[in-house]
């Protein structure tokens, strides 16, 4: 693995982007062109910055929006050749506002898609708040800050979460923010396994 690093804040990945990746900077070009604030978080952050594992998804949170909101990403969705594979677009509002994901993904591609949700807690809308940028190639997309990810993944628990934690605060631990950390950790109630984390 070369050319990754965080820099003031922007996460530099020195590598051409994949298949994974087009699709996040194509989605978030979509998005930003409405002018919808949005993070890209969760396992691709894991795999963005060289962890070798499989995924059929990428996770992003887009902010609130009301019906017409929504309204208006479909049509420009469809309008740029994107569909979703397990319901369709026009039911956007209906599952978000649930609180339930939504997958969208390029016409008539299945994987990888993204799933794609609102804010449903504090956590979430820090995601969204304190976003941190991402320069994969040429182009720029937002994530959520590695500090409140690495939290999220040991609060989640799993044996792919915790794999995941570990992978970013091994690569990062130097440059992460240790006052952002602990204040994470805390607020997650997951500070014990933050201290485990930092003894490998």
């Amino acid at each position: 693995m070369s050319g990754i690093e965080l820099r003031d804040d922007i996460l530099i990945v020195g590598r051409e982007p994949n298949a994974l990746d087009e699709l996040a900077i194509d989605f978030s070009a979509v998005l930003s062109a409405l002018d919808i604030k949005h993070v890209f978080i969760a396992g691709y952050l894991a795999i963005l910055t060289g962890r070798p594992r499989a995924t059929d998804d990428i996770d992003v949170l887009i902010e609130s929006l009301s019906e017409s909101e929504i309204d208006r990403l479909v049509q420009e969705l469809q309008h740029v050749d994107y569909w979703g594979p397990a319901m369709p677009l026009e039911s956007m509002y209906g599952n978000l506002s649930e609180g339930t994901n939504i997958w969208i993904a390029p016409d008539e591609q299945m994987t990888p898609h993204l799933e794609v949700k609102f804010p449903t807690d504090e956590f979430d809308r820090a995601s969204i708040s304190n976003a941190i940028e991402a320069q994969i190639g040429d182009a720029t997309i937002p994530i959520g800050p590695l500090e409140l990810q690495i939290a999220y993944k040991l609060y989640l628990g799993g044996q792919k979460d915790l794999e995941d934690a570990a992978h970013l605060y091994t690569l990062f631990g130097e440059t992460l923010r240790e006052t952002e950390l602990k204040h994470w950790t805390t607020e997650l109630d997951v500070h014990n396994k933050y201290e485990r984390l930092t003894e490998i």
